[in-house]
């Protein structure tokens, strides 16, 4: 048998496997060890080539997949291949040679009539440069569509409230008004608009929306909060479509902090412009609406604020394929001076021009061009900030992109009170933490490691947005329950239908991150020392080091960023394991903050938590342990005894929760655990030392 007859039996396989599985699903490795226990290996074929991990017969197996989905007999998502109904009809042939020069010969049509198309699109169109703004695309039709071609409503198609008196509502009661200066936005917002209608407020929450549909800052939360606010305020709200609240969470581009602090100009700006706008008769709307340079004109044309970013995403908004995901005119104008040398003719109109660079470029890369990634970036920006800066506060996107999170707020005495740990101490850790950005809480048991990483972390997401996850490391812990990994997936009535991807702690965090970068998130690793870090965080080791990187997944098969405002702090009981044991990798990319019963802010935290009421002297009883405890990791935290503890309740924690703990730490070494570390021989102990004290130094109650 030929090779070509062998991948043609393996691929007729592999559709026969797929039409036989419960939901025509599999992984796609298990279709492969399925085609090669049916079809053996040639010693040719087992030979490796170039790609790592691969073998000749995989390789050619691989591309023949890629066939079939061209010619429309299985899918692929995320390692998982699903046949279609073409398919199952296809595994029902006899001939698999003809059947694999059939596959062969649909791919590579459909694969020229891509090319022809692309072609064209490349030579006449913009293209998004990535998947979230194509996504923004598809949702800034809707508003054209249905606000400035229909007139209607976005949200609720037939109340019509984009016509003019709704919009004289607007512009006496917010446009015309001074701004309410204190609150969140859509709270002030909420309260600027509290005189008009109920269609005065849905018609400014679908504009606040539109606005802030393709801007990386404000993220998926904000943009959500700030229009359901204004929605919630009125009489009979409205929900956002489910078409656009799920674009919340794509964007198209980072706009600078100069248009994010100034959303309020920008939205009277759009007020405006909608008010200009309905004066126009149909007919002139219809030629904006189809004509780029027509809409252009309307724009930059309205009275009132410069404002060109707020103008120039309103051209994007409109005609995104023909102005581009750039928005700000100086950046446009530096792309347009980099890459002059692609046009036969500078034209000196920048739109133009920026335009036909961009349709130069795809036709060159053969796809979308992304100004803010390598290599173009470097063409257009240069290595001076001062060649970078945007017109609206001098920063680039990626500069924002870095600070454009929240900073974490000062602990406060309201924090200090509430942990009994001084105000500067907490501060030090924050800044800390925010700035190292993955820390290690480490001590003896008892020193309140996690409880300190849960009052951190929420004291933070609570002032900022954000959340925190707590996860815990044990010996059996693995990269796909922390990360992502495939898992059965089952319906309704418990029968296994197949292997579906589901994402663990740390990839849920992620994506909710990316969509809310100004958010903070916490990810807390309780007792991160049990787990094995290595198998546990793969590849995402380089991530902890090189946040914004991208880097490929085991499973996905994609590239992954940890973004920027994801934090995390681990507890280590060093009683389990010192610092000294922990991989290199790991202790170099985590700041490690010891907490230790004889050192601040754990020293003396028992005393400062006991009320005056408590006169069980159990802060001296805990001193007075320590000090018998020989070995620093093996000392006791005052954790166990922050708790009311009325009558014997005392006596119980010591022998049946700090007594054993001691007793394995001394196992087998001959020490009378109950002699040297009881409760009894530590209050004779201290009475003793009362007695024997000057005495004017005696303590009254001892």
């Amino acid at each position: 048998m030929s090779e070509r007859d062998q991948l043609a039996a393996r691929v007729h396989r592999a559709l026969q496997m797929l039409a036989d599985a419960e939901h025509g699903e599999a992984r796609r490795g298990d279709v492969w060890n399925d085609a090669v226990r049916q079809v053996a290996l040639t010693p040719e074929e087992a030979e490796e080539t170039k790609t790592k991990g691969r073998i000749r017969g995989m390789t050619n197996f691989m591309f023949a997949a890629s066939d079939l989905v061209n010619a429309g007999l299985i899918t692929r998502q995320r390692g998982l291949w699903t046949i279609t109904d073409a398919g199952r009809s296809a595994a029902r042939t006899s001939d698999a040679a003809a059947l694999l020069d059939e596959v062969v010969r649909k791919s590579r049509t459909v694969q020229r009539e891509r090319r022809a198309a692309r072609a064209v699109t490349l030579a006449d169109t913009i293209l998004p440069p990535t998947a979230g703004a194509s996504q923004v695309r598809d949702a800034g039709r809707v508003f054209v569509e249905r606000g400035l071609r229909d007139v209607d409503s976005v949200f609720a198609t037939g109340r019509r409230v984009w016509r003019r008196e709704v919009v004289q509502e607007l512009l006496e009661n917010f446009v015309d008004r001074d701004l309410v200066e204190d609150g969140a936005f859509g709270a002030r917002l909420s309260q600027q608009l509290g005189p008009v209608s109920d269609d005065a407020k849905l018609l400014m929450a679908e504009l606040a929306l539109w606005q802030a549909l393709p801007l990386k800052v404000p993220g998926e939360m904000k943009k959500r909060q700030r229009v359901t606010t204004i929605l919630e305020s009125m009489d009979r709200a409205v929900v956002i479509p489910r078409v656009l609240d799920e674009s919340l969470r794509a964007y198209a581009f980072n706009a600078g902090r100069g248009m994010s602090s100034n959303l309020y100009r920008g939205l009277a700006l759009i007020v405006r412009l909608l008010d200009a706008w309905l004066v126009l008769t149909a007919e002139v709307r219809q030629t904006a609406l189809d004509d780029p340079w027509a809409w252009r004109d309307f724009v930059l044309g309205l009275p009132g604020t410069a404002f060109p970013t707020q103008r120039y995403e309103l051209l994007y908004l409109v005609h995104p394929e023909t102005f581009g995901e750039v928005i700000a005119p100086l950046q446009r104008q530096a792309i347009v001076d980099a890459f002059a040398g692609e046009l036969d003719e500078v034209s000196g109109d920048v739109d133009l021009d920026f335009l036909n660079v961009t349709l130069a470029l795809q036709q060159k890369d053969g796809g979308p061009i992304r100004y803010y990634d390598a290599p173009h970036h470097a063409q257009w920006a240069g290595t001076d900030p001062e060649d970078r800066q945007d017109d609206e506060d001098g920063r680039t996107p990626e500069d924002v992109s870095r600070s454009g999170r929240s900073a974490f707020p000062r602990a406060g005495a309201d924090l200090a009170a509430r942990l009994h740990i001084d105000e500067p101490w907490l501060d030090r850790t924050l800044a800390l933490i925010q700035r190292r950005q993955q820390v290690i809480f480490y001590g003896p048991p008892g020193t309140g490691k996690t409880f300190l990483a849960r009052a951190l972390a929420e004291h933070v997401t609570h002032a900022t947005t954000g959340s925190t996850i707590i996860v815990q490391f044990h010996p059996t812990y693995s990269y796909e329950d922390f990360f992502e990994g495939f898992r059965p997936s089952t319906g309704a009535d418990g029968q296994q239908l197949g292997f579906s991807l589901r994402r663990g702690p740390l990839r849920r965090l992620a994506d909710e991150a990316a969509v809310n970068p100004e958010a903070n998130y916490f990810l807390v690793i309780d007792e991160i020392n049990r787990g094995n870090l290595a198998k546990i965080f793969g590849e995402l080791y380089y991530l902890l080091e090189y946040r914004d990187s991208e880097i490929a997944l085991l499973y996905s098969e994609e590239p992954f960023t940890l973004p920027g405002n994801i934090f995390f702090i681990g507890t280590m009981n060093t009683a389990d394991r010192s610092i000294a044991m922990l991989d290199a990798a790991m202790r170099r990319r985590f700041a490690f903050v010891e907490l230790h019963p004889e050192t601040a802010p754990v020293a003396g935290l028992l005393g400062r938590w006991t009320s005056p009421e408590v006169t069980d002297q159990r802060d001296l009883l805990l001193d007075e342990l320590n000090r018998r405890i020989v070995d620093h990791d093996a000392k006791i935290g005052p954790s166990f005894l922050m708790r009311d503890l009325p009558g014997d309740e005392l006596d119980g924690v010591w022998t049946y929760e700090i007594l054993p703990l001691l007793a394995e730490y001394h196992y087998a070494d001959g020490t009378d655990i109950e002699a040297r570390y009881g409760i009894g021989a530590l209050r004779r102990a201290l009475r003793t030392a009362a007695a024997d004290a000057p005495a004017g130094s005696r303590d009254g109650d001892a």
